[in-house]
């Protein structure tokens, strides 16, 4: 943290970390998808079921981080903003 003064008051700039998850999708003819997800879990699952169509299925994957430090090792995280949501299993040999 870095404090910074402004007329009278003191402001202090905080850093913080980005939470990304990595889902399991599944369509509704039983293929399997890979997406990441930018937010808490709950924000993750919500953001994807929003992005996929109506009758596929969104679950968390990463809950020991392996999975997600294999897509981050990818390059998969790159640019991947709070609130947002892509699919990764496209061309990188994931599904």
């Amino acid at each position: 943290m870095t404090p910074r003064t402004r007329g009278n008051k003191v402001w202090l700039w905080l850093f913080t970390c980005m939470e990304a998850h990595l889902l399991q999708v599944t369509t509704d003819d039983g293929e399997c998808r890979f997406w990441l997800a930018a937010g808490t879990e709950e924000e993750a699952v919500q953001l994807v079921l929003d992005a996929i169509p109506e009758g596929w299925t969104a679950k968390l994957i990463d809950r020991g981080g392996t999975a997600l430090e294999q897509a981050a090792a990818l390059g998969l995280t790159v640019g991947l903003a709070p609130g947002e949501a892509r699919e990764v299993s496209r061309g990188v040999g994931l599904s």
